[in-house]
């Protein structure tokens, strides 16, 4: 099999002399995916419960309303979807979510969450939704999302920080979308939610490299 390969890769280099015959080869050979930035998850070698908690410092602010919740909900699904060991178990949404209820968001520390009786985490991944806004901040007409977060995971046992990172969201970088209606960021919003969580969750799963970068394009093919 891998000689007929390298005869057929050999034939299409000589025929088309294109270097992007070279970059197909090396994609169905290779892949596409890129180890994340912090590997706990992916290369945990026993089973480890891991609790997702994503909050907010300003929960009372419009824009951030139910965005925590639901980025830590995507995120949770991500990470229990592409960590292919299949060692990492990742603690029920329902449970994390009625904790934080049952506390109105106020507590002083994530591992309070992950040690709970009804949780029983071994790691406890934190999202601090720093900043969350979906208009743009210089004009009420123009939408463009930002997210700021801080991303920290801590042993529950031993209380030790395993990771920690400030993570910036603009969507599109570039340029806000035009003429933002009422109609047009309630269409926003959600996309801009599962942006928020890829890339998040891309700092914990492997992931297609190409796709993390295909933010701007994304959005403005929407509208």
């Amino acid at each position: 099999m891998i000689r007929k390969f390298v005869l057929v890769f050999f034939v299409l280099v000589v025929v088309s002399g294109c270097q992007n015959v070279l970059f197909t080869a090396l994609v169905l050979v290779r892949g596409t995916d890129v180890q994340p930035e912090c590997e706990l998850f992916t290369r945990a070698k026993s089973e480890t419960r891991v609790a997702v908690v994503c909050y907010s410092i300003a929960p009372s602010q419009y824009e951030v309303q139910n965005a925590p919740r639901v980025i830590g909900q995507q995120v949770g699904k991500l990470i229990d979807n592409h960590c292919a060991n299949k060692l990492i178990r990742v603690v029920d949404s329902v449970k994390v979510d009625a904790w934080l209820d049952n506390c109105s968001n106020d507590f002083d520390d994530i591992l309070q969450v992950g040690r709970d009786s009804n949780i029983e985490a071994d790691m406890v991944l934190g999202i601090e939704i720093i900043d969350f806004q979906t208009r743009d901040k210089k004009s009420h007409f123009q939408i463009q999302g930002r997210c700021t977060a801080k991303l920290t995971v801590k042993d529950c046992k031993t209380g030790e920080v395993l990771y920690s990172q400030m993570i910036n969201v603009i969507d599109p970088p570039d340029v806000p979308i035009q003429g933002g209606s009422a109609g047009t960021e309630a269409a926003f919003r959600p996309k801009f939610i599962k942006t928020v969580s890829e890339q998040i969750g891309y700092k914990f799963h492997p992931h297609d490299q190409h796709k993390a970068r295909r933010i701007q394009a994304d959005s403005l093919d929407m509208f």
